[in-house]
């Protein structure tokens, strides 16, 4: 394990470089993209969202401005004008560039598991031919009451 030592922490060594980034955007109904860099995550993000907290207004603003920058990490927006100048579709795009830096290389599944109760279509028909289920209504006091019933399964048909 790499040990740190207070002067490389005050050197910057842990804070993350800009990174390059390509916004795609609508502009006039058109596609539209622009290059710009994101600042990972940082002091000044944290400051932005405990600034909005206690002023009771929504983050995102202070997010952008805080993350928005040049190659050389100076930051391009103030919050003002992230509120004032930005679109939606600016807005919506802008923070899933910087969801994308700060999940550090992290993709997530968009492919998401099959659930491993979902039986496939050989062990339908292996399983028996009728099965109870409990089935729970609802009296007209409100008091629920449970019946069993039996349901037919494809195999039957």
């Amino acid at each position: 394990m790499k040990k740190l030592d207070i002067t490389e922490i005050n050197a910057g060594v842990l804070i993350a470089k800009p990174q390059a980034v390509t916004v795609q955007i609508k502009y006039n109904g058109e596609d539209a993209e622009f290059d710009t860099f994101i600042k990972p995550y940082s002091y000044d993000t944290a400051v932005a969202k405990l600034r909005a907290f206690g002023e009771n207004k929504e983050a995102l603003a202070g997010i952008l401005a805080a993350s928005i920058c040049d190659a050389e990490g100076n930051l391009q927006f103030t919050e003002a004008q992230v509120r004032q100048n930005f679109s939606q579709d600016l807005t919506d795009a802008l923070w899933f560039k910087i969801v994308e830096v700060n999940s550090l290389g992290k993709t997530q599944n968009l492919n998401p598991k099959r659930n491993s109760s979902v039986k496939s279509q050989s062990r339908r028909v292996k399983a028996s031919k009728k099965s109870k289920t409990l089935h729970t209504q609802k009296l007209k006091s409100g008091q629920p009451t449970s019946e069993n019933t039996e349901a037919s399964t494809s195999a039957e048909e």
